[in-house]
């Protein structure tokens, strides 16, 4: 199921760890995502009932290491491992004020070993089933497109998340970084976690997270792809998230100090803006990557070097071939016009999100923000159901044009949802939960659809249009 015998690709192959990593991944970032909802203030869910669903997860993982790779039970094994160097991150916060280096290495040097084991265990058991659902031990996933489609998922989540500490207004609710309240930020109580606090520190480990992950791929990459577009852009996200972590650590100081009280450091609404933007940014560049590791991207690559322009004439199976040339008229000038489409709609999503930015942080721009929307929807349906008919014999931009169709169309109603929770105003001093929820819903979504626009224009210029377009 990997790349074909005429497009060879090692980083796909079975030997790669690419598979178990985004096994692994998936995996944590499932038990995270997990543990944030069920711990969210008011969510009420049982502390064991909690430890249960977590705990099942590495199974999960496990069993679709056996079931989808050709690993068996060591690649489950591998992916429980992996999933539990990964959870080190939090580990930390279960335990009791670790306050003393000889508190914390008794604690990781205990408890760390066994959680890794834990894990561990608990995917082989996964794997032991699975293996059953693939006897012949074929190999489904491709490693470079599952790790890389993984990390997009897991960066989905840290936007999410993103948007509850701006939505409740919980952004300064921990007036120090990059530690807090004066403890190191993986050792901050798990105790300690509550009201506004607990959406601003697990937005801060979610983001240590998908650092990591941005990082692990990144290295992945650059040791098994050929392709120097990718490995750069691989680099490029992970300088892109650590510039983000960066804003996001002087959103709340205003500079770099080591001060703790709220009176010696200066908060910046205006990184405040500029975080909140950059992060769909790095959310859409991190999809991007996803879009060039995926195999419909490699297999269709070598069709560009060696055929001619596909011609009115040609059968709707020769559409890999080299896309059109973009001179004027004819098919060519329809592509150049898609390509034209495509970016505006790219950089009216953005000049959008920066007025939603605003608005969610400061106010006084809803009016603008309400028109500019009137333009995004004109051409999100006009981008969309050109790709929906333009390319009826590539999958691939086929949906995308119906998921944008029907993205900016929820987007809509959730635009209208939002003012109305807001009141028509700006930022609420005190929102509630559904509030909150309602703004990040739409805010979330807003960050999809600029993925969802940013893939259909670079997947435009890698595909052309078919016979019927």
């Amino acid at each position: 199921m990997g790349a074909t015998a005429k497009n060879p690709e090692p980083s796909s192959s079975p030997q790669s760890a690419g598979d178990c990593l985004a096994l692994g991944l998936a995996t944590t970032t499932a038990m995270w995502t997990v543990g944030y909802l069920c711990r969210m203030p008011g969510a009420a869910v049982p502390a064991p009932v909690i430890l249960a669903l977590v705990l099942v997860l590495p199974v999960a993982g496990g069993f679709l290491a056996a079931a989808r790779t050709r690993r068996g039970r060591g690649g489950g094994l591998k992916v429980g491992l992996i999933a539990g160097a990964f959870n080190l991150l939090i580990l930390g916060s279960l335990g009791s004020h670790l306050t003393t280096d000889q508190r914390i290495a008794h604690y990781a040097l205990f408890w760390g070993p066994i959680s890794m084991a834990l894990c561990g265990l608990l995917a082989l058991l996964g794997a032991t089933v699975g293996r059953r659902f693939n006897p012949a031990r074929r190999q489904y996933l491709d490693g470079p497109a599952a790790l890389t489609l993984t990390t997009t998922l897991a960066t989905l989540v840290l936007v999410m998340a993103g948007g509850m500490v701006t939505g409740m207004n919980a952004g300064l609710s921990v007036p120090d970084w990059p530690d807090t309240f004066r403890y190191n930020l993986f050792l901050f109580p798990l105790s300690h976690m509550t009201g506004d606090v607990f959406f601003e520190h697990t937005h801060r480990l979610l983001g240590t997270l998908v650092g990591l992950a941005v990082f692990v791929q990144a290295v992945f990459l650059w040791r098994c792809e050929q392709r120097r577009e990718v490995k750069w852009l691989a680099a490029l996200t992970v300088a892109m998230i650590g510039v983000q972590g960066l804003l996001g650590g002087l959103r709340v100081t205003g500079y770099f100090t080591g001060a703790q009280t709220a009176a010696a450091m200066a908060p910046s609404t205006t990184l405040a803006v500029v975080h909140g933007v950059f992060g769909q940014l790095c959310f859409a560049a991190v999809a991007v990557l996803a879009a060039f590791c995926s195999r419909r991207w490699r297999t269709v690559e070598p069709q560009t070097q060696n055929h001619e322009p596909q011609t009115t004439s040609q059968k709707p199976e020769t559409r890999n071939q080299k896309p059109e040339t973009f001179s004027a008229g004819g098919p060519s000038g329809s592509a150049a016009f898609g390509l034209l489409l495509n970016w505006t709609l790219v950089a009216t999503l953005v000049l959008q999100l920066t007025l939603g930015s605003i608005l969610r942080h400061v106010g006084h721009v809803l009016l603008l923000h309400v028109t500019v929307a009137v333009f995004v929807l004109v051409l999100a349906f006009f981008a969309g159901i050109r790709a929906w008919a333009l390319y009826t014999g590539e999958p691939v931009l086929e949906r995308l044009g119906i998921a944008l169709l029907l993205t900016v169309s929820l987007q809509v109603f959730l635009g209208i949802g939002a003012v109305i929770a807001i009141g028509g105003q700006g930022p609420l001093r005190h929102p509630d939960f559904p509030q909150a929820l309602v703004t990040t819903i739409h805010q979330t979504t807003g960050a999809i659809l600029l993925v969802l626009a940013t893939l259909l224009a670079v997947w435009s210029m890698r595909l052309p249009p078919s016979a019927t377009g």
